[in-house]
């Protein structure tokens, strides 16, 4: 197995995104479209209910647009999946599909990585519910045996990196689902060996810029509308009344922040969503870029 070249990963990832944009337009634009329209219509419907109901408004309403919410999840991530796959096809095969102007295609090769990912999802879920579950055991020793305290610490710690760790290695599922027709998960685990810590670079050194200029476009397009982030509670000897009452004082000043911050969202939805949708093409010309070129790098040359 071959290892992953950090700066020649990150290279083709920007390479294959402003070489190939009219490929990746061509070929994205029609499922990244469908998911951008129905986060825009739907989306902003349940923003407007919100807002109608006010910031007090009881939080078990929240439930009553939990279908809708779901509903642009399921749909983003299943055009979200066809664009990938279409993508990763042309760095991988070199696939572009000439001609073709509208691709819209939920085959074998997207249901497999639907399949995965929600296998995946499972896992996590169970996962982090046994995980809580021996987390809150050593917090509840630490009651009896403050020493406990030291061990929960550690164990918080190494929990969170093999965490990391496991998903640096189940990074390449998605080239893999493409380039040879299985679920992926094995072979990406093992063709990672070796080349976690270079993923991880390559996936810093690809996407902190983007998110940069992304955080950047966000603030400028809310402007003046943007509200202002509310004060840190004074620190200082206080008694545990007053500094729960300060506590609780702060979380409601930063829930009416946040109810500020999605009525501004609402005001410039037009602008979001259009900037949504460019930002999802990025992003998935920029994973197919990284992801897929990470692959041939390990494995070697396009298998047809």
């Amino acid at each position: 197995m071959g290892k992953v070249p950090v700066l020649g990963t990150v290279s083709r990832a920007y390479g294959f995104l402003l070489g190939e944009f009219a490929t990746i337009l061509r070929l994205a634009w029609a499922p990244l479209l469908i998911g951008a329209a129905f986060s825009y219509f739907y989306g902003g419907q349940a923003i407007d209910a919100t807002i109608a109901a006010g910031a007090n408004a009881d939080p078990a309403r929240a439930l009553e647009f939990a279908p809708i919410q779901f509903l642009i999840g399921i749909v983003g991530f299943v055009t979200g999946i066809m664009a990938s796959v279409a993508l990763l096809r042309v760095v991988i095969f070199g696939d572009r599909k000439p001609g073709l102007f509208v691709y819209l295609w939920l085959g074998g090769t997207e249901l497999r990585l639907i399949l995965v990912t929600i296998l995946l999802f499972i896992a996590i879920v169970a996962g982090g519910v046994a995980l809580t579950l021996v987390l809150a055991v050593l917090a509840a020793l630490t009651v009896a045996l403050p020493v406990m305290g030291i061990v929960l610490l550690i164990a918080s710690f190494a929990l969170f990196f093999i965490v990391i760790w496991a998903a640096l290695r189940l990074t390449l599922i998605s080239p893999v689902v493409v380039a040879e027709n299985n679920l992926g998960v094995e072979r990406s685990w093992a063709i990672t060996r070796g080349n976690a810590l270079r993923i991880l670079a390559v996936l810093l050194l690809t996407f902190v810029p983007y998110l940069l200029v992304a955080s950047l476009l966000f603030f400028a397009v809310m402007g003046n509308d943007m509200p202002a982030f509310p004060a840190l509670p004074a620190v200082g000897p206080k008694d545990a009344a007053g500094s729960k009452e300060a506590a609780e004082a702060f979380a409601k000043t930063v829930e009416l922040w946040q109810f500020g911050v999605m009525k501004a969202m609402r005001a410039h939805w037009v602008e979001f969503s259009v900037l949504g949708f460019a930002g999802n093409l990025i992003t998935a010309a920029l994973s197919a870029g990284a992801l897929g070129s990470a692959y041939t790098a390990i494995v070697g040359e396009p298998r047809d």
